[in-house]
């Protein structure tokens, strides 16, 4: 497979994980909780000094340890056949910020067929790295390629996974919101002058919980406002003394597509090689115990 057709299968496949899916801040709802609100006051206004501290607590948040998922990736177009994907997901935090590294086969849960491995630096220079097979080398994803599908049907990219707009000095906060059964603080992010965002982004909105700070929806936000993409996560879950996203659903707003990323099992609290993460060292990726996991 040449270099293009690698970095836009890539592209798909992130725009239908997480955004994070599979990354840390979906993961984080083990965090201090702030002081819940009345029930009466939930949706209450906050300055822009809380808010503040509120996005910043948001974006150096962690959980405790390192972690491996295994994950679904299941597309549900409005018309067609649903598709299936599966992989592996390991997670870590450097001094840049949160480091991922995703091992992502078709069709199959087979371990031995590994095709696509990524490697994603998120943080104030979030970067990203693929490979496809074990034999080659990490090739990074810049420019238009980070907005270009990963797999075929799915609706994510790489900039929807490696979230660049949460480190964004220019935001203002818009309120709180009701998501499903929680309460939720929106905040409207904006890139300000680069050459790395198109010019149809006009900003992006993210709503984090108000009692656990974890990251509860986005919605990629085209000129005029008009949606192009949106995520929510529909389920937590807690393993091994720690919560996690389990469940993530991607919406794109043009072809009503949905693609929802699953956790099936998971192991937390680890500790990782380091040099995993890294696109130069070129390594396998860590190998973890099957009795670590924790099915979900």
């Amino acid at each position: 497979m040449r270099l293009l057709g690698q970095q836009r299968l890539l592209s798909q496949l992130f725009r239908t994980i997480n955004f994070v899916l599979l990354v840390p801040f979906f993961l984080c709802a083990d965090v201090r909780p702030f002081s819940p609100l009345k029930k009466d006051n939930r949706y209450e206004e906050i300055d822009r000094l809380e808010a503040d501290r509120r996005l910043a607590d948001f974006r150096n948040q962690r959980l405790i340890g390192d972690f491996c998922f295994r994950f679904e990736l299941e597309h549900l177009p409005r018309r067609g056949a649903t598709v299936r994907y599966y992989g592996t997901m390991w997670g870590s935090w450097n001094e840049q910020g949160p480091v991922t590294r995703i091992a992502l086969q078709r069709h199959t849960e087979a371990e031995d067929e590994l095709p696509l491995e990524l490697i994603l630096q998120n943080g104030p220079n979030a970067q990203a790295w693929l490979r496809e097979d074990h034999s080659g080398r990490f090739v990074p994803i810049a420019g238009a390629a980070l907005f270009e599908p990963l797999l075929p049907g799915v609706v994510y990219a790489p900039f929807d996974f490696l979230m660049p707009f949460l480190y964004w000095s220019d935001y203002r906060y818009e309120g709180a919101k009701r998501v499903r059964s929680r309460v939720a603080r929106d905040f409207i992010l904006s890139p300000g002058s680069t050459s790395e965002i198109p010019d149809w982004l006009e900003a992006v909105r993210i709503g984090i919980d108000d009692t656990y700070n974890a990251l509860l929806t986005i919605d990629v936000l085209e000129t005029a406002g008009a949606k192009r993409s949106s995520f929510t996560v529909e389920s937590f879950k807690q393993v091994q003394g720690q919560w996690i996203v389990k469940r993530i659903v991607m919406k794109d707003w043009e072809t009503k597509d949905r693609t929802r990323f699953k956790v099936l099992s998971a192991s937390v609290g680890l500790h990782l090689n380091e040099a995993a993460f890294s696109p130069e060292a070129e390594i396998d990726a860590p190998i973890i115990n099957e009795l670590m996991f924790e099915k979900m």
